[in-house]
C-alpha cells in the first residue's frame, strides 16, 4: 500500500467519523486484518470504543469481518477497504447524479442512506417525516423507492456484504474440502475453485432484485388500500382501492435493510466521462449520440466489471436521442451532393408545405444522427463497435477500450501538467510504438537527441516510463548494450495514483490551513448577534470572508477533479472493478 494512500484514508475517516474511528481505521490500514484483542492493544482505546468504532465502519460498508477457526476457538478478524473510504470524497458527485435522475425526493432518500449507512426504508420514512404526510406524498415516496431499488441505486444488504470476496471464496473452498474424506489432488482442487468462480459469476449476472416482496391483496378487515407496485418492466404504478395487485407486480420490502450501491453509481460517472471525451474530441452532437448509446445500455450494466455492453440497434439509439440534442448543427455537409439533394428536395404531404417541411426536418435530423454515429464508430479509440449490418446496424460499447482510452487521456494530461508538452509527446510515441531506442524516440518525437535524452531520464526517474537492457555479448558490459525505452502500464498507473493521492492530501492540507488562519473570523460569524445583524461585520471582514469562500470553492473543485482522475485511472478499469 502506498504511504500517500494510507495518509489520505486516515484524513478522510477523521473528517467524516471523528478521531476515535480514525484511530481504529489507522491500525487496520497499517497492519491489515486484525482480531478485536489486537485492535484494543494497538489503539489503546477501551473495548467499548473499539467495538463502537467497528460498528460504525461496518454499518457504512467500510470494514468487513470474517470468522476463522483457530485450534478450538473461533476468532473474528476485521479488515478495512481503502477503496470505499476514497469513495466518500465522491459523495457530492453521487448526490448530484441522483438528483438529476431521481429528483429532490430521490436525493433526500439517498442522502439519508449515505448518512446512516445500512437502513430500512421504514426508518428512512420516519426520518424524513413521510409518515405524517398525506397519502399522495406517501405514494410518491414509494414510487421513488421502487425506482431506486429497480435501477440498483441501492441494493439489499446480505450476509455476503460483511465479508470480502477473498474471504467468501476461502470459506466456500473450506466447505467443499470438508466434504472430502481424503486430501484433494491438484486437479480436484482446480475443479473446486472453478466451480466457486462460476457460482460467483452466476450470482453477479443474476437479474433477481433482493428486497422485493409480493404486494398484499388486502388488509385483514377486507379493505383494499391504494398501493404502489412495480411492474415486470420495472415501472411503478398505483393500484386503486378494491383492485388486486398480486398478479400484477411486486412491492419493496420496508423491513429489508438497504445500502448505496457505489459500483452502480461509478458506472454513471464513467459514462459521463465517455460523453465528455467524445464531446471534447468532436462536438456536442457526437457527445449526444454517445449519451444515447450509453443510456440504452445502462439498465444492463451493473458495475464497471462489464467488458462490453449488450448489442443495440441504430433505431434504439435514435429513439433515445434527446429532442434538444444539437444534431443538425453538428455536421458540416460541405459540398456533399447527397445532403444538398436532401436539403433542396421538397416533400409533399396531405397537410401542405408545412407538413413537408416538418417531414424534411425529421429526415434530415435522422440522416445527421446516422452520420454522427458513423463518426464515433470510426474513431481510432474503438470504443463504439459495429457488430452487424442488419437494418441500420447493430452496435455495442467496448468498455475495456473505453477504460484504456480514458486512462491514457488522463495520464497524458497529468504528464503534460507536471513536465510539459514535450514529455507527454514522448510518452505518446512510446505508447504507440512500444520499445524504441533513444535515436528512434528522438526521430519520432521530432526533437534533438540531447533534449530527448534529458526528458527520457526525467520520465524514468518519475516512474512513467521504463527501460530494458539487451546485451550484445555474454559479459553484459554496459558499454556494449542496447537500451530500449518502453511503457509499463501497471507501473505508470501506480505512479500516477501516488501523485494523485499526494495532490489530494496537499489540497486538503491547504484547505485546513485556510480555515484555521480565519478561525477567529469564522467564530465571530457564528455568534447569535452577528447572525441576527450582519452589519456588525466590517467591510474588511466581509471582503475577507468572500475571499475565503472563493478559495475554499477553488480547492474543493480541485479535489473533485483529482478524484475524477483517480476514478478514470483505476476504478473504471474492469480488471480492478472488484478490488
Amino acid at each position: 500500500m502506498y504511504i500517500q494512500l494510507a495518509n489520505l484514508c486516515k484524513r478522510i475517516v477523521c473528517e467524516y467519523y471523528g478521531p476515535i474511528v480514525e484511530s481504529v481505521a489507522s491500525v487496520l490500514i497499517r497492519d491489515g486484518r486484525l482480531p478485536l484483542s489486537l485492535l484494543i492493544k494497538y489503539t489503546q482505546l477501551s473495548p467499548r470504543e473499539v467495538r463502537q468504532a467497528l460498528t460504525v465502519l461496518i454499518q457504512h460498508g467500510i470494514a468487513t469481518h470474517a470468522a476463522l477457526k483457530d485450534a478450538h476457538r473461533i476468532i473474528t478478524y476485521y479488515s478495512i477497504s481503502c477503496r470505499n473510504i476514497l469513495r466518500l470524497q465522491r459523495s457530492g458527485l453521487y448526490l448530484a447524479l441522483v438528483e438529476e435522475r431521481m429528483g429532490k425526493d430521490g436525493l433526500s432518500i439517498l442522502r439519508t442512506i449515505m448518512t446512516n449507512g445500512c437502513i430500512s426504508f421504514a426508518t428512512v420514512r420516519d426520518l424524513l417525516g413521510f409518515n405524517d404526510m398525506s397519502q399522495p406524498a406517501k405514494i410518491k415516496f414509494n414510487a421513488v423507492v421502487a425506482k431506486l431499488v429497480r435501477e440498483r441505486f441501492v441494493v439489499a444488504v446480505t450476509l455476503q456484504d460483511t465479508s470480502t470476496k477473498i474471504d467468501r471464496i476461502m470459506q466456500a473452498e473450506a466447505k467443499e474440502l470438508d466434504k472430502m474424506t481424503v486430501p484433494p489432488t491438484a486437479k480436484e482442487l482446480l475443479n473446486i475453485r472453478r466451480k466457486i468462480g462460476e457460482r460467483e459469476d452466476e450470482e453477479y449476472n443474476s437479474s433477481t432484485v433482493i428486497g422485493i416482496k409480493r404486494a398484499a391483496d388486502s388488509e385483514p378487515n377486507g379493505n383494499h388500500p391504494a398501493k404502489i407496485v412495480i411492474g415486470p418492466d420495472g415501472r411503478s404504478a398505483v393500484i386503486p382501492n378494491g383492485h388486486d395487485a398480486t398478479d400484477v407486480a411486486d412491492a419493496v420490502d420496508d423491513t429489508q435493510c438497504f445500502r448505496v450501491y457505489y459500483d452502480r453509481l461509478d458506472v454513471f460517472l464513467r459514462n459521463q466521462q465517455l460523453i465528455n471525451y467524445f464531446a471534447d474530441k468532436y462536438n456536442a452532437g457526437a457527445g449526444a449520440i454517445v449519451k444515447s448509446i450509453l443510456r440504452v445500455t445502462e439498465p444492463h450494466t451493473k458495475t464497471c466489471r462489464n467488458k462490453a455492453s449488450d448489442t443495440i440497434s441504430a433505431s434504439q439509439i435514435f429513439q433515445n436521442l434527446s429532442p434538444d440534442a444539437p444534431i443538425i448543427d453538428s455536421v458540416d455537409t460541405g459540398s456533399d451532393m447527397f445532403y444538398q439533394k436532401l436539403g433542396d428536395s421538397g416533400v409533399s404531404g396531405t397537410n401542405g408545405a408545412a407538413h413537408g417541411k416538418d417531414t424534411l426536418s425529421i429526415a434530415k435530423r435522422s440522416e445527421m444522427a446516422f452520420a454522427l454515429l458513423e463518426v464515433v464508430r470510426s474513431d481510432s479509440s474503438g470504443i463504439i463497435v459495429k457488430v452487424d449490418d442488419r437494418g441500420a446496424g447493430q452496435y455495442r460499447v467496448n468498455f475495456e477500450r473505453a477504460a484504456a482510452t480514458l486512462r491514457d487521456y488522463c495520464l497524458d494530461s497529468l504528464i503534460h501538467e507536471k513536465f510539459g508538452s514535450m514529455h507527454s509527446r514522448i510518452v505518446r510515441v512510446l505508447r504507440d510504438r512500444q520499445k524504441l531506442d533513444e535515436k528512434s524516440v528522438s526521430t519520432a518525437a521530432m526533437m534533438p537527441i540531447a533534449s530527448c535524452r534529458e526528458r527520457l531520464h526525467d520520465l524514468v526517474l518519475a516512474g512513467f516510463i521504463d527501460s530494458v537492457e539487451i546485451p550484445r555479448s555474454a559479459d553484459r558490459n554496459p558499454s556494449r548494450m542496447f537500451y530500449l525505452w518502453h511503457i509499463n502500464p501497471k507501473k505508470q498507473m501506480q505512479t500516477a495514483m501516488r501523485y494523485i493521492y499526494q495532490s489530494i492530501i496537499n489540497v486538503l492540507q491547504r484547505l485546513e490551513k485556510e480555515i484555521s488562519s480565519h478561525d477567529l473570523l469564522l467564530t465571530k460569524t457564528k455568534r447569535d448577534d452577528v447572525i441576527a445583524d450582519e452589519s456588525l461585520l466590517t467591510d474588511a471582514e466581509r471582503k475577507e470572508l468572500l475571499e475565503l469562500a472563493n478559495t475554499r470553492k477553488r480547492l474543493e473543485v480541485a479535489c473533485v477533479r483529482l478524484d475524477s482522475m483517480l476514478l478514470v485511472i483505476h476504478d473504471v478499469n474492469p480488471e480492478y472493478a472488484d478490488a
